[in-house]
């Protein structure tokens, strides 16, 4: 996901031989796109991802550099399976456990290297 989550998504997808599919902010990529809208805990934002990236049936991991409230990750696991891939797992590097984002991706399982809690 935009923008941090390009610094880790593309080693991740090598690793495992997978593709890199970029999901970003309206009017950045180019040509024909999907989008999603979702709300955030100060308003509304927009995912999109160009039409044809990922195919009905393929599985993908939805990386992010952060999990707040969820919101974002929720937008882009509903992006992905609007198309119908199947979300297998979401990655993240910081989670904030007290915003309760965890709770809104609906089982998926939320890989996570760093819990920041407040003291």
């Amino acid at each position: 996901i935009e923008a941090r989550g390009f610094i880790f998504g593309p080693p991740i997808a090598l690793a495992i031989g997978a593709k890199f599919v970029p999901l970003r902010k309206p009017k950045k990529l180019p040509g024909k796109v999907i989008s999603q809208e979702y709300i955030l805990e100060y308003g509304r934002d927009c995912l999109e991802m160009h039409v044809g990236a990922v195919e009905a049936g393929e599985r993908a991991i939805v990386v992010d550099d952060l999990i707040a409230t969820g919101g974002t990750l929720c937008a882009a696991m509903d992006l992905l399976e609007r198309v119908g891939a199947e979300v297998v797992e979401c990655a993240c590097v910081i989670e904030l456990p007290e915003l309760k984002g965890r709770e809104r991706l609906n089982g998926k399982p939320l890989y996570v290297l760093v819990e920041y809690l407040e003291v």
